[in-house]
């Protein structure tokens, strides 16, 4: 479940997903917006799963 979540977590260029590249040109975007709100997300989206996987998902059911 972490490899999975981590792959969906590019949010931090322009180039990580199609729909971030469909609205740079038409938004008037730079490379540098995607990183300003990219690298908090990611950041943000890493430590709560951090919590959340093992508590769903324990390394040791039981």
């Amino acid at each position: 479940m972490a490899i999975g979540i981590a792959a969906s977590m590019a949010y931090a260029t322009p180039m990580a997903t199609p729909p971030n590249t469909l609205v740079l040109g038409p938004g008037g975007f730079s490379f540098n917006d995607y990183v300003k709100v990219g690298v908090p997300l990611c950041i943000i989206t890493f430590i709560v799963s951090v919590i959340i996987i093992p508590i769903f998902w324990p390394f040791f059911p039981g």
